[in-house]
């Protein structure tokens, strides 16, 4: 499971173009292919996290790419 914390998040969308990387069997960093999804409300500056139920932890890598290249530790991994 990947643990989330909105309140560290600034929303640079890195985790999203890394698990568009791993989606795509790392051949184009591709944000649409994504299980992750960052959202900010333009009113308020909040951001939203959240991870569809195709994420498969990044299967066949040591650590989830959303996790291992956030650069803000907004992201974890509970296994």
């Amino acid at each position: 499971m990947i643990l989330l914390n909105p309140s560290k998040c600034r929303g640079c969308r890195i985790c999203e173009a890394a698990c568009g990387f791993h989606h795509s069997k790392h051949k184009e960093f591709n944000p649409s292919m994504s299980s992750t999804h960052i959202s900010r409300d333009n009113d308020t500056a909040v951001i939203s996290m959240s991870v569809d139920s195709t994420c498969d932890l990044c299967e066949g890598e040591e650590t989830p790419l959303c996790v291992k290249y956030c650069a803000y530790g907004a992201r974890g991994v509970k296994r």
